[in-house]
């Protein structure tokens, strides 16, 4: 899969929420296709997910992951804000139960205080 650099892709910033690193693999089902990705950020509206067979744009998926530091598997539904061929998708959570945005959001949280403080060393 061809690297992808920040300012290669042409669309607008358009995100109302703070993304923050994240390198996990994530399954992305619609209907009977399962496909592996890496997610490498999320924020509590989606998350940006690697891929060489992204699904098409307004597609709607089931996402499986599990975030760092947790046992717990995140199981949600998301829908597919913007797809590169060859290379990655962002996706857009739908309808994300109560929980499942606070724990995201404590994820978001300690990711974001850990690199400050590398940062500042």
């Amino acid at each position: 899969m061809p690297p992808v650099h920040v300012g290669e892709w042409s669309g607008g910033e358009k995100r109302r929420h703070k993304r923050v690193s994240l390198h996990i693999p994530v399954e992305c089902r619609s209907g009977r296709v399962t496909l592996e990705g890496l997610a490498e950020n999320i924020s509590t509206s989606g998350m940006l997910i690697r891929t060489a067979t992204p699904l098409p744009e307004d597609e709607e998926i089931t996402l499986r992951f599990t975030l760092p530091g947790s046992s717990d598997r995140i199981e949600c539904r998301a829908r597919v804000a913007h797809s590169v061929p060859d290379a990655f998708m962002g996706v857009e959570f739908v309808d994300l139960p109560e929980d499942l945005l606070e724990r995201i959001e404590e994820y978001a949280a300690t990711a974001a205080t850990a690199l400050q403080a590398r940062i500042k060393k």
